[in-house]
C-alpha cells in the first residue's frame, strides 16, 4: 500500500508450534527508498541552516521577551509579518486572520501544496526564569485581575522554528517541488484560534493542501530528539457549569432544607463512579470537577452550588455518550433528593488530535535520516488538548513533539521557570525544513 511514498511490505510465514498452525506477519517495513528518502537529490540543508541560525535565535528571544495573551496579540504578529516580508520568495495572504498571519512560499517546481502551522499566543504566568530576555510584562485578564505574561508553552519557540524553516526553504525555493502555507495562529491557549481560521478561510478551495504538519516543543523529551504518536494523541476538550439546586436553611434543621451541598457531593462522587463503571475500560475518559462553590457560612444551608468539570475523551463515540450519561447522571440524583431540577451548562471544545499513522510513517523516515534512529521516539496518547486537530479533521495531520528537554533538571509546560533548551531552535528549523522539503516531493 503507498500513499504519502510509504511502501508497506507484509510478510507471512506458518509455523508450526506444538502441533498447531500460526499465520505470523512481519512488521511494516519503513526503510524502503521511496519512504526513507526523498526522490530527489536532498540540497546541503546544514550549511543552509547554519546561515540562518543566529538571526532566528535572535527571533526567538524577541518573542520570548515580549510574549501577549490570546487574541491580544498584536505587536507579535506585526512582528511576524515583518520577519516574513524580509523573506524572498513569501506573500502573504490577505484575510480575515484577526492577530494571526497567513503566507505562501512558492516553489519553482510543480508539486502539491501543504501547510505548516505555528501557534502564537502566551499564557497569564508571571516568569521566574531569570534570563536576561524573561518577560516582564502584564496586562489585565476580563475579569480585571492584573497578571503577568509568558511564553511558557514553547510558542515563541514554534515561531522562531517556523521563521527559521521559512527562511531555508526560500533559499532552495527553485529547486523545492511544490508549495508551503505557513499558518501562524492565534489563541490556541483558548482553543478558538484554529476554529477561527478555518472559519476565515484558510483552507478555502484555491489553498486546500494536502496535508497539515506542526510541532509542539516538550520538556519531557531531551533536546535533539523528536516524539510522535501515531493515530489518536490528544483529546476532546469538553466541560460543564452545573448550578444544583436546593432549598436553604438553617444548619441546624437540615430536614426542613433540600441541602445542594449534600447533593453536590453526591454528583461528584458519581461522575467518578461514571467513568468506572459506565465507560468502556479500554476506552480513555475523564471527568475532573476542578470548582465548587456554595454558600457563606458553616451554618447555613445555601440554596445552590456551583460545579465546574472538564470533561476528557478521544474518541467521537465516547464524546457524545458521556454527555447523555452526566445529564441523566445530575437529574436522577436531583429528582431522588426532591430538588428542583439543576442547571446544566454543556459546552464542546478542541476536539481531540488524530495523527494519520501514514503521515506519521513517512516523517518518521525524514526524521531518522536527520537525527538518528537513536533519536526518534514514541509517546503514549494524552488527554491534553491541542487546536491543531481541528486541522486534522480537515486533511491527514501530525503533530510532533520536539524535545527542548535538560538533562540537568526536569521542566513542566506552563511553569513560569519554563526554560526550554535553546539548541531545539537550530536543530528544530532544520528538521522542519527537511520534512517539509520530502512531504513535497513525495507521491
Amino acid at each position: 500500500m503507498t500513499r504519502y511514498g510509504i511502501r508497506i511490505i507484509i510478510t507471512a510465514a506458518l509455523l508450526v508450534v506444538s502441533g498447531s498452525t500460526t499465520l505470523c506477519f512481519a512488521a511494516p517495513d519503513l526503510t524502503t527508498p521511496d519512504l526513507a528518502a526523498p526522490d530527489l537529490t536532498t540540497p546541503d540543508f546544514a550549511s543552509v541552516a547554519d546561515g540562518h541560525e543566529a538571526a532566528t535565535l535572535a527571533d526567538r528571544r524577541h518573542l520570548h521577551e515580549f510574549p501577549e495573551l490570546s487574541g491580544r496579540e498584536f505587536e507579535t504578529q506585526a512582528y511576524l509579518r515583518d520577519r516574513i516580508l524580509e523573506t524572498e520568495g513569501v506573500e502573504l495572504i490577505d484575510g480575515d486572520w484577526g492577530t494571526g498571519l497567513v503566507a505562501i512560499l512558492h516553489g519553482g517546481r510543480p508539486g502539491p501544496l501543504i501547510a505548516w502551522r505555528a501557534d502564537i499566543d502566551a499564557l497569564p504566568i508571571t516568569e521566574t526564569t531569570g534570563l536576561p530576555f524573561a518577560s516582564t510584562r502584564r496586562d489585565t485578564l476580563s475579569g480585571g485581575r492584573n497578571v503577568g505574561v509568558m511564553h511558557a508553552c514553547g510558542h515563541d519557540i514554534h515561531m522562531s522554528v517556523a521563521l527559521g524553516a521559512m527562511r531555508i526553504l526560500a533559499d532552495l525555493r527553485a529547486e523545492m517541488a511544490g508549495d508551503i502555507l505557513w499558518i501562524f495562529q492565534p489563541a490556541e491557549e483558548t482553543g478558538a484560534g484554529a476554529e477561527d481560521m478555518l472559519a476565515a478561510g484558510v483552507f478555502a478551495d484555491d489553498r486546500m493542501p494536502r496535508l497539515a504538519l506542526a510541532l509542539h516543543d516538550h520538556p519531557t523529551i531531551e533536546c535533539g530528539k523528536m516524539g510522535a504518536c501515531p493515530g489518536w494523541s490528544s483529546a476532546n476538550v469538553d466541560g460543564f457549569e452545573l448550578v444544583v439546586r436546593g432549598r436553604g436553611g438553617h444548619g441546624a434543621y437540615p430536614h426542613n432544607a433540600i441541602d445542594p451541598v449534600t447533593l453536590a457531593a453526591r454528583i461528584v462522587l458519581a461522575l467518578n463512579d461514571l467513568v468506572a463503571r459506565e465507560i468502556d475500560v479500554h476506552t480513555p475518559a475523564v471527568i475532573s470537577v476542578g470548582s465548587i462553590h456554595g454558600g457563606a457560612k458553616g451554618n447555613v444551608i445555601p440554596g445552590s452550588v456551583t460545579l465546574q468539570a472538564t470533561v476528557r475523551t478521544q474518541d467521537d463515540a465516547t464524546r457524545a455518550l458521556i454527555k447523555e450519561k452526566i445529564e441523566r447522571t445530575v437529574r436522577g440524583l436531583a429528582a431522588a433528593a426532591d430538588a428542583p431540577e439543576p442547571e446544566l451548562e454543556y459546552f464542546w471544545g478542541t476536539p481531540s488530535g488524530y495523527n494519520d499513522p501514514e503521515l506519521v510513517a513517512a516523517v518518521l523516515a525524514t526524521a531518522r535520516r536527520v537525527l538518528g534512529d537513536e533519536n526518534v521516539i514514541t509517546y503514549a496518547p494524552g488527554m491534553g488538548g491541542e487546536d491543531f486537530s481541528r486541522y486534522g479533521r480537515e486533511v491527514p495531520g501530525f503533530q510532533f513533539r520536539l524535545g527542548v528537554g535538560r538533562p540537568d533538571r526536569p521542566m513542566t509546560l506552563h511553569s513560569p521557570d519554563f526554560d526550554p533548551d535553546e539548541r531545539s531552535v537550530g536543530i528544530g528549523m532544520r528538521l522542519v525544513a527537511e520534512i517539509l522539503w520530502d512531504a513535497l516531493r513525495r507521491p
